[in-house]
C-alpha cells in the first residue's frame, strides 16, 4: 500500500457562536437598529437650502406645507417660483384641473403669491419615474429662459433626499441644488416605525433612494422626447374631451334633445405627430368670391385666402385655405381660415364627403398644419345640417389616417 493518499477535502475547524453568543449578537443588532431608527427619517428628510432666487415646489405637496413655502418665498426674497405637476388621473372627469401643478398654483395664489408662477408638469404618457421627469420638465424651463442654474426644492419629509437626487440627475453636477423638507404631519418622525403610514413611507423611500443612488441611470434626451410627445398628445386628448362635453351639455350643444339622446360620442385615430407638418403658406386673394357648394341648396360665400404647400412621405401636396365672408369681421371666427379636404380614407374609415381643419390666419409664409385636428362636418352626425362640400382642388391622393373617424350612431 502506498504511503500517500489522494485527498479531495481537508478538515477545517469552524467556530460558531454558542447559544449565549447568538443572544449577544441578536441583542446587539436589535439595539443598533433601535438606535439608528430615528436617524433614518433625518437622513431621508434632508434639509439643506442654498442661497438662490428660484424655488421649485413639488406639485403633490399638501396644503399645510404650502403655507410654509409661501412664508419662505416671501421672507427669503425669492424672485422666481416653479411648481412641478403630474396628471390628475383619479378624478379627471370632475376636476377642473389637468394636473396637480394647476391646482397647487391656485392654492399658492390664494395664500398670497402675486408673482408669476411657472409650471413644470409631465404628460399622461409618463407612468414611471415621475419625479425624474418633473425634474426634466423643470430643466426645459431653465434652458428655454436662460435662468441661473441654482434653486431650492421644496418637498416634504422623507421624499426630499430622493427628489434632490432626481433633480441632480436631470440638471447635472454643474447646477447648485438646495432642499427644504418640512415635517410630514401624517406620522411622528421620531417614532415613524410605530405607525403603518410612517413605516411604509420611510421604508419605501429608503429602498427607493438606495436604488436611485446605485442603479438609476436615465437617458435625458429620451425623457425630453417622451415629454414633448406626451404634451402634444395631451393637447389633442383635452380638445377631444372638451368637444364631447360641449356636444352633450344642453347649454352648449347644437344638437337637439333627440339627437343628444342618440349621440354615442366620437371616434378618433390615435394621435400621430408625423402628421403635424410645417408647411409653406402663400397669400393669394385674387380669386373672386364664390358660393361654396354644400349638401343642400345653401351656397355660403367664401374666398380663397391662400395656398398651403406641404410634404408627407417625401411627396408634395397643396391645399387651398378659404375665408368665410359672412364671418370675416367676427372677433373669433374672423381670425381663422377654413381648410376642407378629402383623402383616401374617405368612405372606409373617415366620413365619405371629407373632413375639415381650421387654422389661424398666418402672419408669415410658414405655418403648422396638424391633420390630427381634422374633424367631421355636422352633417356626418345628423342629416338636418347643411355642410360645405370639399372643392376638387383639395382632394388629396394620399391616406391621412389621423383625426376624427366615421361617426356611429347609438342603437335605440
Amino acid at each position: 500500500m502506498s504511503k500517500f493518499k489522494i485527498r479531495l477535502f481537508r478538515k477545517r475547524t469552524l467556530r460558531r457562536p454558542t447559544l449565549l453568543g447568538w443572544l449577544v449578537i441578536i441583542t446587539s443588532l436589535i439595539v443598533l437598529c433601535r438606535i439608528s431608527l430615528p436617524f433614518m427619517y433625518n437622513f431621508l428628510a434632508v434639509n439643506k437650502p442654498i442661497k438662490s432666487k428660484t424655488m421649485i415646489i413639488e406639485g403633490w405637496v399638501p396644503t399645510y406645507a404650502l403655507k410654509e413655502a409661501v412664508e419662505l418665498y416671501k421672507e427669503d426674497g425669492y424672485k422666481r417660483l416653479i411648481v412641478t405637476g403630474v396628471p390628475i388621473v383619479n378624478y379627471e372627469f370632475i376636476s377642473p384641473y389637468q394636473n396637480t401643478a394647476q391646482a397647487t398654483i391656485l392654492a399658492l395664489k390664494h395664500y398670497g403669491i402675486k408673482d408669476s408662477i411657472y409650471h413644470a408638469n409631465i404628460p399622461t404618457n409618463v407612468f414611471v419615474d415621475r419625479t425624474y421627469h418633473t425634474a426634466v420638465a423643470a430643466k426645459l424651463l431653465f434652458d428655454s429662459n436662460n435662468w441661473p442654474m441654482n434653486f431650492n426644492i421644496f418637498s416634504v419629509g422623507v421624499h426630499a433626499r430622493r427628489s434632490r437626487l432626481m433633480f441632480r440627475k436631470a440638471f447635472g453636477n454643474d447646477c447648485e441644488i438646495g432642499i427644504y423638507a418640512p415635517r410630514d404631519r401624517t406620522f411622528l418622525p421620531q417614532y415613524w416605525w410605530k405607525s403603518s403610514k410612517g413605516f411604509r413611507n420611510v421604508s419605501n423611500e429608503f429602498v427607493a433612494t438606495l436604488f436611485v443612488t446605485l442603479f438609476f441611470h436615465p437617458e435625458y434626451n429620451s425623457s425630453v422626447d417622451k415629454i414633448n410627445t406626451g404634451r402634444y398628445e395631451d393637447r389633442i386628448y383635452y380638445k377631444r374631451r372638451d368637444k364631447y362635453l360641449n356636444f352633450t351639455d344642453p347649454a352648449t350643444s347644437r344638437l337637439n334633445k333627440e339627437e343628444r339622446d342618440s349621440f354615442s360620442g366620437f371616434n378618433y385615430y390615435d394621435p400621430d405627430i408625423n402628421y403635424r407638418v410645417r408647411a409653406g403658406f402663400k397669400v393669394d386673394t385674387s380669386i373672386a368670391v364664390f358660393g361654396m357648394k354644400t349638401n343642400t341648396e345653401r351656397t355660403p360665400e367664401y374666398r380663397t385666402y391662400g395656398f398651403i404647400d406641404f410634404t408627407i412621405n417625401d411627396t408634395s401636396y397643396r391645399l387651398s385655405a378659404f375665408q368665410n365672408i359672412a364671418f370675416k369681421d367676427h372677433p373669433v371666427y374672423g381670425k381663422e381660415l377654413f381648410v376642407p379636404f378629402k383623402d383616401l380614407t374617405n368612405s372606409s374609415t373617415t366620413y365619405v364627403t371629407g373632413r375639415y381643419i381650421d387654422i389661424p390666419i398666418p402672419v408669415s409664409d410658414s405655418i403648422i398644419i396638424d391633420f390630427n385636428m381634422a374633424y367631421n362636418p355636422y352633417c356626418a352626425y345628423y342629416d338636418r345640417w347643411s355642410c360645405p362640400l370639399v372643392p376638387f382642388e383639395n382632394h388629396l391622393d394620399i391616406s391621412i389616417p389621423v383625426g376624427e373617424m366615421i361617426y356611429k350612431k347609438k342603437e335605440k
